[in-house]
């Protein structure tokens, strides 16, 4: 994590439960289901201007219509090279299940490239744009899927209390972002195939270590587990 220039070691522990509600116009019924997200980074500041980090995550969707969880594991380098501008490189591994009968393991490397405006004002903007390659193996029938896509997040934050977005202490936010996938090639069979993001929310700092948000969020994605039916998923987190 980078505040004022200087990257910061951090550990962040965090349990997200949330509710979730997969709509579509081909699906008979409205599947209510919460979801519970738990998630551990730990980032290493090797000097000013680099930084990596490793992160572990637990997420389940409980729904007897909808069975679906995963276990990821993301290692991810930043360099920052100028004020407003830095790079990222990184590897994540999963080991979902998709359904009751399909279940996969995926391995993504991937490259970003992230620019920003200044922290010291109350606002702060950014766009996160990053290439993956997407490797999945299905353990049901030993067959594989390749693909690669371009992601692309425009992420904004606003202090409602303090003249800084920067400042740690007790500073309440709104944010806000859009993430757009585009997808290369075949599709994937996963449960949710993404094609967009959207979230909104408040956001407080407590201090450094410690922060929380609320927010909701819509996903906007492709079931190709069991036949194409677009599927947005509303999610307050």
């Amino acid at each position: 994590n980078i505040i004022d220039g200087v990257i910061k070691n951090r550990i962040v522990l965090s349990i997200l439960i949330s509710v979730s509600v997969l709509l579509g116009k081909s699906l008979k019924s409205q599947d209510i289901s919460p979801q519970i997200w738990n998630n551990v980074s730990v980032v290493w500041a090797i000097d000013d201007r680099f930084s990596w980090g490793n992160n572990a995550a637990y997420n389940v969707l409980i729904s007897n219509e909808f069975p679906w969880s995963e276990l990821t594991l993301t290692s991810t380098g930043a360099f920052r090279f100028a004020n407003y501008f830095e790079t990222i490189f990184g590897f994540y591994s999963a080991y979902t299940k998709q359904s009751i009968s399909v279940n996969s393991f995926e391995f993504r490397p991937y490259i970003g490239f992230n620019a920003m405006t200044n922290n010291k004002r109350r606002w702060i903007v950014s766009n996160l744009t990053r290439f993956e390659m997407r490797y999945l193996i299905y353990t049901e029938n030993n067959s594989n899927d390749i693909s690669f896509r371009l992601r692309n997040r425009t992420l904004a934050r606003f202090s409602i209390i303090k003249k800084s977005i920067s400042i740690d202490k007790n500073n309440l936010f709104v944010f806000g972002y859009f993430e757009a996938f585009f997808n290369f090639g075949e599709e994937v069979e996963e449960r949710f195939f993404n094609h967009f993001k959207y979230k909104l929310g408040f956001g407080y700092r407590l201090n450094y270590r410690w922060g929380f948000d609320l927010g909701v969020m819509i996903q906007d994605s492709k079931d190709n587990i069991v036949e194409p039916s677009h599927q947005p998923s509303n999610l307050i987190t």
